[in-house]
C-alpha cells in the first residue's frame, strides 16, 4: 500500500526530447541510465518502454509496482512537459545521480533522480520524477532554445497530426474508436463563447452494471479542486479578510513558530511553501478510509516538517492545498465544504458538484478504473476500480466530482465576473502575479488546469483569445483525458 501510493504521488506531480550529449552527463552507470531515461521521456528512444521496464528495471523496484504504474509515470511526465534537456547535475556518484531537467518551450523544471545496481548489469532500483526550480546559477543561452511551434501549415501543405483528426466529425470518429478499443472513457465538450460546438460522452460509469456515462455523469476531477480552493482564497482576500503575503500562523495556531512564521499563504497557492504530499503520511496511510473533514487532516499535517525553506524551491504539495482549506475556514467562519458550495457552486450555478461522499446515495456517480492493480500481471483493460486507493470524499486539494456541463458553467461564472471582480479575476488566472486592478488582464495564454490519479484524468482549458473552452473528464488513469485534451487544443491551434 505504501509503495503504490508513493508512486501515486509522482503521477499526481506531473499537467519531447532531449539533447544528453555526453558532454552534460557524466560518464558513469547513473549517467548512462539517466541518459537512456531522458530519450525515453523525450520519444527519441529505439528502446520500447515496456521491454525497458521489465529489463532495465531491478526485480524489486519493477515488482513493487504494477507494470502500468511504472508507464503511466512515463506519461504523465510526456504530458505535462514539452522537450526536455539538460541544465545541472545536482548528484553525481558510482550508484546514483540527481539531474535538473528545463522544459525546452518554458520556465518549468524536473528533478529526475536514478540510484542503480552496484554491480552489472547496473539496473535501474529506484527513479524517482519531480517537479524542480531553477538552479541558481542557471543561465540559458539564445541557441539552447527550442525555435517557437509553428502556428499553422507552411507552404500549403498540412500540418502532421499524431491525434489523426482535423474537425469535429473526425474527432468524434476517433473517440468513438477508443471507447471500441477501451482506450477512453468520459465525457467531452468544447464550447466557444460559453455554446457548446461538440459533447458527447463514452465509455461506463460502472462497468458492473452496464451503466453508460452521459454528460451529466459526475466524474472524478483529481487535482482541479485546487482551482476552487484558490479561487476561495482570492475571494476572502477581496473583501479585506486576509492577504496572500499573511503568515498561515495569523490565522492558524496549531505549527511550531518557524513554519507559523515563515510559511505564507501566497506560498501554499503556489507551491512553494517547503511542504510536498501527504500520501506516504502513517497517518494518512492508517486512516484513508476515514478522513472526511479538513481538520481530520489538520490533525497530522500539523506535525509534518518542511523539506525546505519556505520560498526557495517548488514542489508539488497536496498538504499545503489542506492548510489553504484550513484557512478558508478560520477566515470564513464556515465549513470548507459549504463555504465552496455557497460562493462558487450556487453562483455558478453548478448543480451537480461537490465533494460527494463515495459512501453515501449519490446518483450518477462514475466509478473510477485503472491499469494500476499489482493483480492484474496484463495491466490492460482498465478493468479495476479505484475505490480502495482514495479517501472516501474530496478535499481542497483534490477529488471533488464535477461534470462538464457542470464546468462550462464555472467557465462562464469565471468570464462573467460572477465569481471574482474584474481586477481579481485577472489576478486570480494570471497566477497572482502583480496586484489586482479595476479591469480585466486576460492571460496571454489559455489558462489550463487538470488533475490525475488512478482511474482519474481531467482537463479544462479556457482561451481568451478566441473564446474557446475546452473539458475533458475520464474515469480513466492519468494522462488520458489530458492526453485528448491536449489534442483538442492542438485541433483548435491553441497554445
Amino acid at each position: 500500500m505504501r509503495a503504490l501510493v508513493k508512486l501515486a504521488v509522482v503521477v499526481l506531480s506531473v499537467l519531447s526530447a532531449v539533447q544528453a550529449s555526453a558532454g552534460e552527463l557524466p560518464e558513469t552507470q547513473p549517467g548512462r541510465r539517466a541518459g537512456e531515461m531522458i530519450a525515453l521521456l523525450n520519444g527519441e528512444s529505439s528502446l520500447d518502454l515496456d521491454d525497458y521496464i521489465k529489463n532495465q528495471y531491478s526485480p524489486g523496484f519493477r515488482d513493487a509496482f504494477p507494470i502500468a504504474s511504472h508507464k503511466s509515470m512515463i506519461r504523465s511526465t510526456q504530458a505535462m512537459f514539452g522537450r526536455l534537456k539538460v541544465a545541472d547535475i545536482s548528484e553525481s556518484g558510482p550508484d546514483k545521480i540527481s539531474v535538473v531537467l528545463k522544459d525546452g518551450n518554458r520556465d518549468a523544471w524536473l528533478n529526475l533522480i536514478i540510484e542503480v545496481e552496484p554491480e552489472e548489469p547496473y539496473r535501474i532500483v529506484s527513479m524517482g520524477l519531480m517537479p524542480g526550480s531553477r538552479p541558481d546559477d542557471y543561465k540559458e543561452t539564445e541557441s539552447e532554445r527550442d525555435p517557437p511551434e509553428e502556428s499553422g501549415n507552411k507552404a500549403g501543405e498540412k500540418q502532421e497530426r499524431s491525434s489523426g483528426f482535423s474537425n469535429l466529425e473526425e474527432l468524434e470518429l476517433y473517440l468513438r474508436e477508443m471507447e471500441r478499443k477501451n482506450e477512453f472513457s468520459g465525457t467531452v465538450l468544447i464550447a466557444r463563447d460559453g455554446n457548446p460546438l461538440f459533447q458527447q460522452a463514452y465509455g461506463y460509469a460502472s462497468k458492473r452494471f452496464k451503466v453508460p456515462n452521459k454528460l451529466d455523469t459526475k466524474i472524478n476531477l483529481g487535482s482541479c479542486n485546487k482551482v476552487f480552493t484558490s479561487i476561495a482564497i482570492v475571494q476572502l482576500m477581496e473583501k479585506g479578510k486576509l492577504s496572500l503575503d499573511d503568515p498561515i500562523g495569523k490565522y492558524l495556531d496549531i505549527f511550531p513558530e518557524k513554519i507559523a512564521k515563515g510559511v505564507t499563504i501566497r506560498h501554499l497557492l503556489n507551491m512553494r511553501s517547503g511542504w510536498g504530499d501527504y500520501w506516504s503520511n502513517d497517518n494518512f496511510i492508517n486512516r484513508i478510509t476515514q478522513l472526511r473533514s479538513v481538520s481530520e487532516y489538520m490533525q497530522f499535517i500539523k506535525d509534518i516538517p518542511l523539506d525546505f525553506e519556505p520560498g526557495t524551491n517548488f514542489q508539488h504539495s497536496n498538504t499545503g492545498f489542506i492548510v489553504a482549506g484550513a484557512i478558508i475556514e478560520a477566515v470564513s467562519g464556515m465549513d470548507y465544504y459549504d463555504y465552496i458550495r455557497k460562493n462558487i457552486y450556487e453562483p455558478a450555478g453548478m448543480e451537480n458538484s461537490d465533494s460527494f461522499d463515495k459512501d453515501g446515495p449519490v446518483q450518477n456517480l462514475a466509478m473510477g478504473y485503472t491499469n494500476m492493480n499489482r493483480a492484474d500481471r496484463e495491466e490492460t483493460g482498465y478493468r479495476w476500480n479505484n475505490m480502495y486507493s482514495l479517501p472516501p470524499r474530496g478535499t481542497p486539494t483534490g477529488g471533488g466530482y464535477s461534470t462538464v456541463e457542470d464546468l462550462l458553467k464555472f467557465d462562464k461564472a469565471l468570464r462573467n465576473f460572477k465569481l471574482l471582480s474584474p481586477g481579481y479575476t485577472g489576478y486570480f488566472l494570471n497566477r497572482f502575479e502583480g496586484t489586482p486592478g479595476d479591469s480585466f488582464s486576460p492571460p496571454n495564454r489559455p489558462y489550463r488546469f487538470a488533475g490525475g490519479a488512478p482511474g482519474i484524468s481531467s482537463f479544462v482549458a479556457m482561451d481568451f483569445e478566441r473564446s474557446y473552452s475546452v473539458i475533458v473528464l475520464s474515469n480513466y488513469d492519468f494522462p488520458v483525458g489530458i492526453d485528448v485534451g491536449k489534442d483538442i487544443l492542438e485541433m483548435l491551434e491553441i497554445r
